[in-house]
């Protein structure tokens, strides 16, 4: 009997789990939530909590008649290593209807910069691209290593994996720390909608 209430739980967290998913070009999160309010009244509340903190979020549209709050948010400064780091920002917008609210979180950009120096732009693709590269990169970087026999050859190689190692996982916490940003934005909507 635990084994098929773990499983029915596992299904249930599998089916409602969001992702970030290209849509149309640029990568999206998208989730919906059900409310019995109606939009007269989610929007007064949702327009306030954003306005509470204005500090966070910067609104960019604001539009009643068509239940349309959209703003910016930046995250904090997050690193890649020891010399590049990044500042993720994004845009979210809430689409307000009757009795539901559509939550969207895209437009993606990663404010990266290199030594203290050099400040690109880039979008979430480019951070997928560096996950995919450093994986493809520490599996030629292992089998180099089960081919190799001389001692100092597979010590170097093993310190590059490491390093390689390290990289990924600074990336792998910048996708991560996004994904967490939506899904915490959503429990604040659905923490707001279930309070009044």
């Amino acid at each position: 009997m635990k084994k098929l209430s773990l499983l029915c739980l596992l299904i249930v967290v599998f089916m409602n789990a969001q992702s970030i998913e290209l849509v149309n070009g640029d990568y999206m999160y998208t989730k919906i939530i059900n409310t019995s309010k109606k939009k007269k009244d989610i929007y007064p509340i949702l327009k306030k909590w954003l306005t509470d903190n204005s500090l966070q979020y910067f609104i960019r549209t604001d539009d009643q008649d068509l239940g349309i709050l959209s703003f910016d948010e930046r995250l904090s400064l997050m690193h890649y290593n020891d010399t590049q780091s990044t500042f993720p920002s994004f845009n979210s917008t809430f689409e307000i209807q009757n009795r539901k609210v559509i939550y969207k979180a895209g437009h993606i950009v990663l404010q990266d910069n290199y030594g203290g120096m050099t400040n690109i732009k880039n979008d979430y693709k480019s951070l997928l691209d560096r996950i995919t590269n450093l994986t493809l990169h520490i599996n030629e970087l292992k089998d180099q290593l089960t081919r190799e026999r001389d001692e100092k050859k597979r010590s170097d190689i093993r310190k590059e994996i490491d390093i390689e190692n390290k990289k990924l996982n600074q990336s792998n916490a910048v996708k991560i720390k996004l994904t967490d940003c939506f899904a915490r934005n959503v429990d604040m909507i659905i923490k707001m909608l279930n309070q009044n």
